[in-house]
């Protein structure tokens, strides 16, 4: 298979690789593919997760919350791992 790089993502490519991050332009490619595949395969994941939840809601298995509850723990944990 050959592929070609858009002319404005070369020098990305080639900054990748003066940097040692990568060999070869052909590394740089297989590497943003796994990524893809890896994000695709985290998307579908969550996907499931979310439709199991709404399955779980409409059987009447769902729990009630308070928004405001949920950012201030947020803001808390946040917070807290910032070291305010």
């Amino acid at each position: 298979m050959s592929i070609s790089i858009p002319p404005d993502l070369v020098p990305f490519v080639d900054d990748l690789i003066n940097m040692g991050t990568y060999g070869t332009p052909d590394e740089v490619v297989s590497a943003a593919l796994a990524e893809m595949r890896d994000r695709r395969a985290r998307f579908e994941r969550l996907k499931s997760s979310v439709l199991e939840a709404k399955a779980d809601i409409e059987r009447g298995n769902g729990q009630s919350f308070e928004v405001e509850e949920i950012l201030a723990e947020g803001r808390r944990i946040l917070a807290q791992r910032r070291g305010d």
